[in-house]
């Protein structure tokens, strides 16, 4: 009986440990082999220049500097480039204290045509002194892999949805009109 209590705790803290080393799997695209999340929202009833005027809308309550980020505006072909960033922070300790690991990049393009836009977050990199891309996390095998890199990746994964909820919910909502009223 003691020896298959026993047996059974090894296993369930072999499973725990196993399951939290496992990373999450982010979505990567075919070509490039760069984690990129993409996708298309209909939008009934709108044009394109409604779209883009939400994307420009968005980004400029999204983002703390708007300006910085916001590095291409093309109303004609209903286009906006953001290069944005966040914070990454480390795995809690046991006190729930977390290190400032640095910032992580991104491309976020947005593209409006009549009743639907596109997104399209990409190029996720580690801001270090060399450009480290976020897909080096998975590398298990690399000489200075740290088993925190799969945090990062949940971490990171987590913020990038983040992002495009915001960004999906502002653009599925109508701008609200301000009566001017005198």
């Amino acid at each position: 009986m003691r020896t298959t209590i026993a047996k059974c705790i090894i296993a369930l803290l072999f499973v725990s440990t196993f399951a939290k080393a496992q990373s999450p799997s982010l979505p990567t695209d075919d070509e490039t082999k760069l984690f990129t999340y993409t996708k298309v929202i209909e939008v009934a009833g709108t044009n394109k220049n409604d779209l883009y005027n939400r994307a420009l809308s968005w980004a400029n309550k999204y983002y703390k500097n708007p300006a910085d980020v916001i590095r291409e505006k093309d109303p004609a072909a209903g286009k906006i480039v953001c290069k944005g960033r966040f914070k990454l922070m480390g795995e809690p300790d046991k006190k729930g204290f977390q290190d400032d690991d640095g910032n992580v990049q991104y491309t976020l393009t947005i593209e409006a045509k009549d009743g639907k836009c596109r997104y399209k977050l990409t190029e996720i990199n580690w801001k270090q002194q060399s450009y480290f891309a976020a897909e080096r996390w998975m590398d298990t095998k690399a000489q200075q892999y740290s088993a925190e890199w799969a945090f990062y990746l949940k971490e990171t994964d987590e913020s990038v949805k983040a992002i495009i909820a915001d960004l999906e919910k502002a653009m599925k909502e109508a701008p609200k009109v301000k009566k001017d009223e005198w």
